[in-house]
C-alpha cells in the first residue's frame, strides 16, 4: 500500500471517528432475501422453477457537519440463479446548504412528479431494467453523476441540474437473462427462396454507441416549485439524452447484428396537487418535442410526443386507495414506426389497510392497458415481527389482452409467487 493510500486512509479513519464522536455520523441499511417461483400457470416447461434468489445488502452513511453533510449508499447483491455476486454504488454526494440555497456535487437520485409507479416528467434518473428483481423492486432509479444548485423561499424551491456524465438505463441484455428476449429475440428467421429453405440465425448485439464523454454532451435539467393554499405546483425542463437505446439492425452470412445509439431528447412538464376535502386530486403531464422513435426496419424517426396522467388519493382510517388514468398520444404517421397506436392510455389501482396495530398490512396493486385490455396485478401481505424485521409475500401476475399480449401481457411467462424477509437497522 502506497504513503499517499495510508494517508487518506488514515485521515478518513480519523474524520469519521471525529464525526462518530459529536454524533454527526450514523449507519443505516437493510439485510433483505427474495426467493419466488414461476407460477403453475406460467409455460409448462418452467412452472415450479425458480424466478428470484437474490440476497441483498444495502448501508448507507450519513454525516454532517454545520451547514455541510455527505452521503454514502452502495450494496452487495448475490443472485443465487446465477451464482453471481455483485457490488453497485448507489448515491455518493457531498451537499452545502444555507439560508437561501444550497449546492450538491456527486452521484445522487432524485424523482420528478406526483404519479405513482408512471413515469411522465420522471426522466431525470435512468430506470433499472436489468433484471426481474430490479423490475419489481421498491427503487427501480439509478443514480447520475451531477451537480444540483437549490435556491429556496417561503413558499417556492427551485432546482437546477447539470449531469456532465451521461448514464443510461440498465437493460437485460447478457445472454441467460430471462428478459433479454423482450428486447431483442434470440435467432431471427433469413428465408432462401431460391434454396427454398429458412436459416435460422443468432442475434448478435454489439455495444451501444454512448454519446462522446466532451463538456458539450452534458444533460440539463430545471425544476421550478411553488406551494399554494390551494395547491402545490411545479414546472420541469430537461435536455439530455434518451436512456433506451435506439436499435440498427444488419445481416451477416453467420448471424443478425444488432447495436444502437442513444438520442437528444428535451422535454417540458408540470405537476400540480390539489387537495380536495379528504383527498388530493394529482395532475401532470410532459411534453417532448421531435423525439426519436424507433423504426420497425431499424433506425429511427422524430414525432412530437405529449403524456398526461390524473390521480385521486384518499386515505380514510387506515385505508389508502389511490386511482390513476394516463395516456400517451404520438403526432404524426406510424406507418414505419414499431409502435403500433397513436393514443395509448391506461389505468392504475392500488389499495392498503394496517391492520393489528400496523404490523399487518395487506396491500393491492393493478396496472391495466386500455388499448389491448392486458394487466398486471400485484396483491401483498407484510407482517412486521418487529421495528426491524419483517416478512412478506407477494404475487406478480401478468395477463395478456384477448387479440394482443399488450405491454404487461408480453411477460405472461414471467408471473410469480414470492417471499421476502427484511432486517433493517
Amino acid at each position: 500500500m502506497n504513503k499517499r493510500i495510508s494517508c487518506f486512509l488514515v485521515f478518513t479513519i480519523l474524520f469519521i471517528s471525529n464525526l462518530s464522536a459529536q454524533n454527526n455520523l450514523s449507519f443505516s441499511g437493510d439485510l433483505q432475501t427474495t426467493w419466488g417461483v414461476f407460477a403453475p400457470w406460467t409455460n409448462e416447461d418452467t412452472a415450479g422453477d425458480f424466478s428470484l434468489g437474490n440476497t441483498n445488502f444495502t448501508g448507507k452513511v450519513d454525516a454532517w457537519y454545520g451547514n455541510s453533510s455527505a452521503l454514502a449508499e452502495g450494496s452487495v447483491s448475490y443472485d443465487a440463479l446465477t451464482n453471481e455476486l455483485d457490488f453497485s454504488l448507489g448515491e455518493l454526494w457531498l451537499d452545502y446548504t444555507d439560508s437561501f440555497w444550497g449546492l450538491r456535487i456527486g452521484r445522487q437520485k432524485a424523482a420528478w412528479g406526483k404519479t405513482d409507479g408512471i413515469d411522465i416528467t420522471n426522466v431525470l434518473c435512468p430506470s433499472d431494467k436489468s433484471s426481474f428483481s430490479a423490475m419489481t423492486g421498491d427503487d427501480s432509479k439509478l443514480a447520475v453523476d451531477a451537480i444540483r444548485l437549490s435556491l429556496s423561499g417561503n413558499s417556492f424551491t427551485a432546482d437546477v441540474w447539470w449531469i456532465p456524465f451521461f448514464t443510461p438505463a440498465a437493460l437485460p441484455l447478457d445472454e441467460g437473462n430471462s428478459l433479454r428476449r423482450f428486447i431483442v429475440p434470440e435467432t431471427v428467421d433469413y428465408p432462401l427462396p431460391a434454396m427454398n429453405t429458412v436459416l435460422h440465425l443468432p442475434v448478435k448485439i454489439n455495444q451501444f454507441k454512448k454519446p462522446e464523454l466532451a463538456i458539450w454532451n452534458g444533460e440539463y435539467g430545471l425544476k421550478l416549485s411553488g406551494y399554494f393554499p390551494v395547491m402545490d405546483l411545479s414546472l420541469y425542463g430537461f435536455y439530455g439524452w434518451d436512456d433506451i437505446p435506439l436499435l440498427n439492425y444488419s445481416m451477416t452470412s453467420e448471424s443478425m447484428v444488432v447495436d444502437g445509439e442513444y438520442k437528444r431528447m428535451a422535454m417540458l412538464g408540470a405537476d400540480a396537487a390539489v387537495p380536495i376535502g379528504p383527498t388530493v386530486l394529482r395532475l401532470e403531464t410532459a411534453f417532448f418535442p421531435q423525439r426519436h422513435f424507433q423504426k420497425a426496419t431499424g433506425d429511427s424517426l422524430k414525432r412530437n410526443q405529449l403524456s398526461a396522467l390524473a390521480g385521486l388519493d384518499w386515505m380514510p382510517s387506515g385505508w389508502t386507495f389511490t386511482a390513476q388514468y394516463y395516456c400517451d398520444y404520438l403526432f404524426g404517421d406510424l406507418d414505419t414506426l414499431e409502435r403500433t397506436d397513436a393514443y395509448q392510455h391506461g389505468a392504475t389501482l392500488s389499495i392498503s389497510k394496517s391492520l393489528v396495530n400496523e404490523t399487518l398490512e395487506l396491500s393491492f396493486a393493478g396496472l391495466l392497458g386500455l388499448n389491448d385490455y392486458d394487466s398486471m396485478l400485484s396483491p401483498s401481505i407484510k407482517y412486521s415481527l418487529s421495528d426491524q424485521i419483517s416478512l412478506s409475500t407477494s404475487a406478480y401476475i401478468f395477463l395478456p389482452g384477448p387479440d394482443r399480449d399488450g405491454q404487461y401481457g408480453a411477460y405472461k411467462d414471467l408471473s410469480s409467487i414470492c417471499v421476502n424477509v427484511k432486517f433493517s437497522f
